[in-house]
């Protein structure tokens, strides 16, 4: 893949110093190592929300879940959910 985009981002000078110290312990130059880990961090974010896994019984469960229509209680929960405001929305 062929690098066409750049991304600027200002730090300390101690934050610089910690990153360079860490990318030369490894032998990679500074923007190997913040890319290399960048990327890994964001592949590891996107993956947990967007995979799991279930053992047998935990695939049982979630497809009678499937199959089931939800309780007046969970509709009420999840009007109670979609409701309320995300943590980074309050004040």
């Amino acid at each position: 893949m062929t690098a066409t985009a750049s991304i600027n981002l200002r730090i300390s000078d101690e934050e610089k110093a910690l990153i360079d110290q860490a990318a030369q312990s490894l032998g990679k130059s500074r923007t190997a190592f913040i890319l290399e880990n960048t990327l890994r961090l964001a592949e590891e974010v996107v993956l947990d929300r967007t995979r799991f896994t279930l053992d047998s019984t935990q695939w049982e469960q979630f497809g009678a879940a499937l199959d089931n229509p939800p309780s007046e209680e969970q509709l009420q929960g999840l009007a109670t959910l979609f409701q309320a405001k995300a943590p980074w929305q309050q004040q």
